[in-house]
């Protein structure tokens, strides 16, 4: 969702940066990283992001792979239901696969 908003707003790399500099919230870190991976050049994408494999903090990693049931729908808001499994991976990993997998 704030993935395809950035690439709609297509904001100028100064303020990429600050997303990636910005240390309190590692997820804007992480969307930062993402939106940079995606529209940057290859030579941008290299001297921000590798810094970034100094930052060991958790991610709660959305893996898709447990299915929808009945008894896993929220009954607060039944239009969410439980789809997706989380793992935790490490900012570094998250980081590592940006820069080495196409």
């Amino acid at each position: 969702c704030l993935l395809l908003k950035m690439l709609q707003l297509q904001p100028e790399k100064d303020i990429v940066v600050e997303f990636l500099r910005n240390e309190e919230y590692k997820y804007v870190r992480a969307l930062g990283a993402v939106y940079m991976r995606m529209v940057g050049k290859p030579v941008d994408v290299y001297n921000y992001l590798e810094p970034l494999l100094n930052d060991y903090r958790k991610l709660r990693y959305i893996t898709g792979s447990k299915q929808a049931s009945h008894t896993d729908r929220d009954t607060k808001k039944p239009e969410r239901m439980a789809w997706a499994g989380f793992e935790v991976r490490y900012m570094d990993d998250f980081i590592d696969k940006l820069l080495t997998e196409p």
